[in-house]
């Protein structure tokens, strides 16, 4: 075991407060936080922060274990012949790797470097810097997390509403009758003050809250209905309740006739199910679902949410399509309380043609290109392979795929066959144990930093914060790695002095335009330098930027955008000046103000025009999920076999578990060893005992595991925590321990969605039996 900590803590409140952001989970909430000789001593919740408004939850509370551990990185560090990590000064190590970048490029071409990560929770401004260097090497293969969970989504939305960047939001706080379809906000979270909203549901006679999952989670416990459906069922379970809409007659005919298109074929589709039978499918009652459906239907305001249950599970892309097609047959789409779409500030993501309309797709895999990302499921066999075009160099920023994509094995093997590995990260990870190179950056708390998961309707927000600590030895922010990468490539010059110029003209005098109108003449000189206007403006705007803001450049040219895009709205909320000086307005008080603004308020009526269909309707049919809905008519129930009796969801979200992006095993205040779930009942059978150890084992690999009874779990369904599998010194022998379940070599990149290669993570076929049988089988 790790020995604890023994830096003592002093609870002295003479520390000031100093306000910054949770990088824990995608709501990002405001925090404040006491600072003592680079420890954050204490958290509170920001009651200025106008979304969050002090809202917290147990996590944040204990964020010093992700600033303060034994595995920061503070030097760069190159794997020498012997492989052994020894230190590396930046401009040597800039240099070989700009040297070794562009050999590959010109000898095999952009395609031959894929790139992997861009931020996680907390740190998205590195990204648009990284898209330079991507542009300049020629590669479009940028892998994340986000396209191992959502880009099935993304796809559904593109074909439903006109394009891929059309994000669904919902009104769950103004909403009477909200369906919680795979998803667990009590520990998930997913929209803001996330465990207020329950509670007040549970209070409420007048509101429903129903809950879609086959574990009774806390969420589920809290609500009005819990709806615990088989697990992998959720397609024939959301079909029945399509079909019941239609036969009962409790579409929204005014809000089809107005706003959409194919309905009647849709509705061919639906009178022909058999609600009985597809309610047997997935194991529920079907007197329940027909309440259900027809109190979802007649609610005046009615939302649903969805997440990874569904999305990471069996008919994972479609699941998100007939989730949609629920509040859009019932005309909950556009008003208060109901399902919207919202706009983007900083675009996390894009829109990809499909391959038959000539979109991207992989060299050797042939795997479509959706919202200009790939899928991390395919990225080993575009590595492991004899195949000319394959990637022979990644490049991972802030990204640990070693243990966070599917089929650790394949990962493993994967990147050891590669050219060139540079991890760019604060800590070391199990993906940086395997990198060629290794470049430090600052901790989220070390420098400036922001999130692009503007997400609201009608109110939208965006928080740039800025550092609370200074940065600990020898790093350098990602904006100025991909900078000097960049220089180093001969791609942009080392300074940029007449751009440098305007841009302190500009700081004091905006009304002249003076950068604006000098960034135009640059371009038009060297129109190359377009696709690495982020770190153009990083190189210049950014050092005329107070407080040592540079990063925020790109964020200067996002207000251009949007204030021009969006200049009634960004008016509404609270904004003026006339031509870019609206812009410049937004960037100001985004600048200056140390949490949150509201950056555009839009109206309800408004969300029709962020439809992109040229008639602005939504398009109800798409063609390849109606085939897979026709499947689902002859699909049988999949046979789990004798050998692999229970069905594992690998990822679990519990108290104290965070991805990978805390690295000290002594945050988790409980449940420590990431303990597998398991019914009591079922664990009789397996012979296993609570708190004891047991062998988790999958078609892919197996992991030993403690494990923990809980009735919550339904029967034949276990489940195992994400965040796990990390490595750790102990501080007493100073060997590195494992902590906790590594689940993904469980997993497998085969079994996933066909759309959009997503990991089928919420259904593993695994067994379990105990490790003194496995021993005892091990000595016969």
């Amino acid at each position: 075991m790790t020995t604890k900590r023994t830096n003592a803590r002093s609870r002295n409140n003479s520390q000031p407060w100093q306000q910054t952001m949770c990088i824990l989970c995608g709501t990002n909430c405001g925090i404040e936080v006491q600072i003592e000789e680079r420890s954050i001593t204490r958290v509170r919740g920001d009651k200025a922060h106008p979304v969050s408004e002090g809202y917290l939850c147990q996590k944040a509370a204990r964020i010093d274990y992700y600033q303060n551990h034994l595995r920061r990185l503070k030097h760069p560090l190159k794997r020498n012949a012997d492989g052994e990590f020894e230190p590396i000064d930046w401009d040597t190590a800039i240099s070989e790797i700009a040297a070794k970048l562009v050999q590959l490029r010109d000898t095999y071409g952009g395609h031959s470097v894929g790139y992997f990560g861009g931020g996680g929770q907390g740190n998205h401004l590195a990204g648009p810097h990284a898209a330079a260097l991507r542009a300049a090497i020629g590669t479009p293969y940028y892998y994340n997390s986000l396209a191992q969970e959502k880009t099935g989504d993304f796809w559904v939305n593109g074909r439903l509403f006109g394009r891929q960047t059309c994000h669904v939001t919902e009104g769950i706080h103004e909403s009477d009758y909200v369906l919680l379809i795979g998803t667990n906000p009590w520990q998930a979270h997913g929209f803001p003050q996330a465990r207020k909203v329950i509670r007040e549901f549970a209070k409420d006679p007048n509101r429903t809250l129903v809950v879609i999952d086959p574990r009774r989670t806390k969420t589920a416990e809290m609500a009005d209905v819990h709806i615990p459906v088989k697990p992998g069922m959720d397609a024939f379970l959301m079909m029945a309740m399509l079909a019941i809409i239609v036969q009962e007659g409790l579409e929204d005919q005014a809000f089809l006739s107005a706003h959409t298109v194919g309905y009647d074929a849709l509705r061919e589709l639906l009178q022909g199910i058999d609600v009985s039978a597809y309610c047997q499918q997935a194991a529920v009652d079907e007197t329940v679902i027909r309440t259900v459906t027809r109190d979802f239907a007649a609610a005046e305001k009615a939302c649903t949410r969805h997440d990874l249950g569904v999305e990471m599970s069996l008919h994972s892309t479609l699941n998100t399509y007939l989730e949609k097609l629920l509040f859009l047959l019932t005309g909950n789409f556009g008003r208060e309380g109901t399902n919207n779409l919202h706009t983007q500030f900083m675009p996390l993501i894009g829109h990809s043609r499909d391959p038959e309309e000539g979109g991207n797709t992989t060299k050797v895999t042939g795997m479509r290109e959706i919202s200009k990302m790939y899928p991390p499921n395919i990225l080993p066999h575009e590595i492991d392979t004899d195949h000319p075009d394959r990637i022979r160099a990644m490049i991972v920023d802030s990204a640990n795929p070693i243990n966070s994509a599917a089929d650790t094995q394949a990962y493993c093997k994967a990147f050891d066959m590669l050219e060139l590995c540079v991890v760019i990260d604060v800590a070391m990870t199990e993906t940086a144990e395997r990198a060629d190179y290794i470049l430090p950056a600052p901790t989220q708390y070390e420098k400036w930093e922001a999130t692009f998961f503007t997400l609201g309707f009608p109110d939208n927000h965006f928080y740039a914060r800025k550092p609370v600590l200074e940065p600990e030895g020898n790093t350098l922010p990602e904006p100025e790695i991909y900078r000097r990468l960049l220089v180093a490539m001969g791609e942009i010059p080392n300074r940029f002095p007449a751009l440098e110029a305007a841009a302190k003209a500009h700081r004091f005098a905006p009304r002249t335009g003076a950068f604006p109108l000098a960034i135009q003449g640059a371009l038009r000189a060297n129109p190359k330098w377009n696709k690495y206007m982020a770190v153009i403006l990083y190189a210049t705007l950014g050092k005329a930027l107070p407080q040592g803001a540079a990063s925020l450049g790109v964020v200067w040219g996002a207000t251009q955008f949007y204030a021009r895009r969006y200049r009634k709205q960004v008016e509404r909320a609270g904004y003026s000046g006339s031509g870019h000086m609206l812009a410049e307005d937004l960037f100001n008080r985004i600048l200056e103000t140390p949490t949150a603004v509201k950056i555009s308020t839009h109206t309800y009526e408004e969300t029709w025009e962020l439809v992109k269909h040229p008639e602005q309707k939504i398009h109800l049919v798409i063609p390849e999920l109606i085939l897979e809905i026709r499947d689902l008519e002859t699909e049988r129930q999949q046979e789990v076999t004798s050998a692999y009796p229970f069905i594992l969801a690998a990822g679990e979200r519990r108290d104290y578990n965070a991805n990978q992006i805390v690295r000290h095993p002594e945050w988790r205040k409980v449940d420590e060893d990431g303990a597998l779930r398991i019914h009591p009942e079922d664990a009789a059978e397996a012979g296993v005992v609570d708190g004891g150890q047991a062998l988790c084992e999958s078609q892919t690999g197996s992991i030993e595991v403690t494990v923990a009874f809980d009735d919550a779990q339904a029967r034949g369904f276990v489940s195992l925590p994400h965040g796990h599998g990390i490595e750790y010194p102990n501080l007493e022998t100073e060997e590195m321990e494992l902590h906790g379940p590594r689940i993904n070599m469980l997993t497998s990149a085969e079994h996933c969605d066909p759309i959009a290669k997503t990991p089928y993570h919420k259904y593993v076929p695994v067994k379990v039996t105990p490790v003194e049988a496995r021993l005892a089988v091990a000595g016969d």
